[in-house]
């Protein structure tokens, strides 16, 4: 207890300070969890996340909330976490569920999925929902969302037969026995005119909104893990006849939910035209106000768009039905001003084969073909919002000459009534599962995207932590940092910089130039194989890499600081040097997309062309072409890179030399829409000889340049500089630190440590023995100032 007593002596307050402090870290990590478990909500055609678009992609997995009731930990829990763990590897990070099975035993001549949640009319049998509580605990864990369907059009779970038959609608022998087709529709039909039917499965609806979980002990109408309530699975008239009734009671059923929990989202579940035999019906549905957005599913087997195992020879037919299908719901959506999910589809094996052995290449070209509308219209904002394929099949295995499932089986994505294996994906799966993180890559919960809109996981996950470690410090880095040091060269794990304080910089620099002209190492001698080997053991750190290009002048051949007027020009489309500078291109996309880490990922770099450009000693700066020039010349480097080499592993970085106003350095600036990382060069024994002069200068262009990263949402960086010698012993607190210390940047790049040969001395961070070297690990041990050790600790990457 803290003393409210105005007269409380030392111990009480400092009893007082400590507590303030952990109610601010209380506050601070409150803070993080919401913005990691925001709920989504709708803003007109759009999912919203934590104030983002959200477009996702997802899998149906029916079965989650049973597998924590199993008895057998390793296909229960274990079997469920370790599932989990693999979404969430690959982003799939959004899963569509059932809620509870009604009833028991046979029906429709088939088995149906057990236990159930409400066995018998009525009666509930909660400890059921137990493991939905686990289900939804782990995935909030794991940063996931659910969409919840409560109940079935079709018998594999009780569904709308069952609340039929309870109330003496269907007989017993009639649930048991297989239906045709007619039979079937016309008993479902009856359920949206069966008010004592539809009061059941309200009982079962205020069941679960109303529930507490009894892990979290947090009530399921306030868990934002929970996306979306969907009313039931696949729910259909059956019958035209029954549309009116079948509307009503939709709108009722929404309207209900809302009532119940307006922090959700409510949709239908349906499938589309295919599910109301007419489109209109489909938009009238969807239209209520209390209905948040579509879905449809889409299924090219049961719908006849092949018959048996001809996938292959009606595959033009199923491709031109699915794209009609889409294109046509997503008509809907756009008229409703609605986002539209994908949210079953499906294919099976090829040969239509049950066994987990037999290829899937079909099967993976039609997820391809589905992914990319998703794709599309994520990368332009449009209305596909998400996409659920069917069905995650996990770790489960068909039983050999065992079609159907049994009570006791291992639940997999093929329900009880359907062959086991017909649709699952299973973890084995591996080219399917190609072909998903091809595209889940690019689904990025709650994050800002760079510009590079079809960036990598990894590289939106850098963009977006560079940003936020804005507030905790600055990241010093080097250039060269592990290729040669004062008196070394290539000496594996070893840095100058280590040397000095036992610990990396957290941004290593390199360089590329000569690359485009075939030579096997770059213009500072560098080893282009051995380079690459230095990228990948920082990456594996979770340092950071940035890339700078002094590429030779294309049309004289010469080096980069050749200005030669007209040499810009020359190489924009239409110029004589294009074809050239676009072989260059290629080799600069080859080297970028072999930088790959230890599970395959394209490694992050920040790429930094055309540096210190308002400067006129390199062919692309100052007087040397005009700033459209520039501009062009930016916009084409960047486009060719990521849209026709499809290199997305780059941030791109625009800096200046020494500036002297905000509009000098925006002159050929290239647009937000081109650029990453904003930035400037300055060294002080080129540009401000003495200590107060470079600080001065240094300070006056870094406020400078926060005011622009904060005007065009840019991230701010001291691209390089330098002291060459370090003639000054105590320069890192007493000049550089003060010059930096006030501003936010992402990080300050010191230049190379070529070392001492004969009369030249080029290093610009000290050595072990150094003068300065006491005054560095004091600048190390500053609060403000970020080495490897402390940006490994914040997983830049993830």
């Amino acid at each position: 207890m803290v003393s409210l007593c105005p007269y409380e002596d030392q111990t009480n307050l400092a009893m007082r300070n400590i507590l303030s402090i952990l109610i601010v870290v209380f506050c601070l990590f409150v803070d993080k969890i919401k913005a990691q478990t925001g709920y989504v909500s709708v803003k007109r055609h759009q999912f919203i996340l934590n104030s983002k678009p959200y477009y996702y992609v997802g899998a149906n997995y029916w079965y989650g909330g049973l597998l924590g009731l199993q008895t057998d930990k390793s296909s229960g829990i274990e079997r469920l976490k370790s599932e989990l763990d693999f979404l969430q590897k690959i982003d799939v990070t959004n899963l569509r569920v059932m809620v509870g099975a009604e009833g028991t035993g046979q029906i429709h001549g088939t088995n149906r999925v057990e236990p159930a949640l409400q066995p018998e009319k009525g009666k509930f049998d909660e400890t059921v929902l137990r493991g939905l509580d686990v289900l939804l605990h782990e995935m909030s864990k794991r940063n996931m969302k659910a969409v919840l369907f409560l109940s079935n059009n079709w018998e594999w779970s009780g569904g709308f037969l069952q609340y039929l038959n309870w109330n003496g609608r269907i007989a017993d022998s009639v649930l048991r026995r297989r239906l045709n087709w007619n039979e079937y529709r016309d008993y479902v039909s009856k359920f949206y005119n069966c008010t004592s039917c539809q009061e059941d499965y309200n009982k079962q609806l205020r069941l679960v909104l109303t529930r507490t979980n009894t892990i979290t002990h947090k009530k399921y109408k306030d868990d934002a893990t929970i996306m979306a309530w969907e009313i039931a699975n696949e729910p259909r008239p059956m019958r035209p006849a029954a549309n009116g009734a079948y509307k009503e009671w939709l709108r009722k059923t929404a309207s209900l939910i809302k009532s119940i929990d307006k922090k959700h989202l409510v949709t239908i579940g349906n499938e589309g035209e295919m599910g109301t035999e007419s489109l209109q019906v489909f938009e009238d549905i969807h239209a209520d106000r209390n209905i948040d957005y579509l879905t449809i599913h889409i299924w090219p087997k049961n719908w006849s768009w092949f018959r048996d195992t001809a996938i292959n020879k009606d595959w033009t037919k199923i491709i031109s039905n699915t794209e009609n299908y889409i294109d046509k719901h997503a008509t809907v959506a756009i008229k409703l001003n609605k986002p539209l999910v994908i949210e079953e589809f499906g294919l099976p094996r090829n040969n239509q084969s049950f066994d987990i052995n037999e290829a899937t290449s079909l099967r993976d070209v039609y997820y391809d073909e589905i992914f990319s509308y998703w794709g599309r219209h994520a990368k332009s904002n449009n209305v596909i919002a998400g996409v659920n394929f069917w069905a995650f099949g996990g770790v489960a295995k068909p039983i050999k000459d065992q079609i159907f499932w049994k009570e006791g089986d291992d639940y997999m994505g093929d329900p009880p009534m359907e062959e086991q294996g017909l649709n699952s994906v299973f973890m084995t799966d591996a080219s399917t599962w190609q072909v998903i993180e091809k595209y889940s890559e690019r689904t990025n919960i709650g994050q800002e995207l760079p510009t590079d809109k079809n960036a990598t996981k990894e590289t939106i996950a850098l963009y977006n932590n560079l940003k936020k470690l804005l507030n905790k410090g600055i990241m010093f880095g080097h250039q060269d940092a592990l290729a040669y040091g004062v008196g070394w060269k290539y000496e594996p794990g070893r840095s100058d910089i280590k040397d000095v304080t036992g610990d990396y910089p957290a941004v290593y620099g390199f360089e590329l130039g000569r690359l485009e002209i075939d030579q096997p190492v770059n213009l500072d001698s560098v080893p282009f194989d051995k380079m690459k080997g230095f990228i990948r053991s920082a990456y594996d750190r979770g340092g950071v890499i940035t890339i700078s290009w002094h590429l030779n002048n294309p049309l004289t051949g010469k080096t980069a600081w050749n200005p030669a007027a007209g040499t810009v020009s020359s190489i924009l489309p239409g110029g004589e040097k294009n074809e050239l500078y676009k072989n260059w291109l290629d080799k600069i996309a080859s080297f970028m997309l072999d930088l790959k880490g230890k599970r395959g990922e394209y490694i992050p770099v920040i790429f930094r062309p055309f540096h210190e450009l308002n400067g006129s000693w390199f062919w692309w700066g100052g007087k040397n072409c005009t700033p459209d020039e520039l501009r062009r010349l930016w916009h084409f480097t960047i486009s060719y890179l990521r849209d026709t080499k499809n290199v997305h592993n780059l941030l791109y970085a625009f800096n200046t030399d020494k500036f002297y106003s905000s509009q000098e350095y925006m002159e050929r600036y290239p647009g937000d829409e081109w650029v990453d990382v904003i930035g400037f060069d300055i060294y002080q024994a080129y540009n401000t000889a003495k200590n107060d002069d470079f600080i001065k200068y240094t300070g006056t262009m870094l406020a400078m340049l926060d005011s622009i990263a904060v005007e065009h949402d840019k991230i701010p960086a001291l691209t390089e500089f330098g002291n060459s010698g370090v003639k000054d012993s105590v320069w890192w607190t007493k000049t550089f630190l003060r010059a930096i210390e006030p501003y936010k940047i992402s990080y300050a790049l010191a230049w190379r440590n070529a070392g001492i040969n004969g009369t030249r001395v080029e290093f610009y961070a000290p050595y072990k023995g150094h003068s300065s070297a006491n005054d560095f690990v004091e600048f190390y041990k500053n609060e403000k100032t970020l080495f490897q050790k402390d940006v490994t600790k914040e997983k830049l990457y993830q």
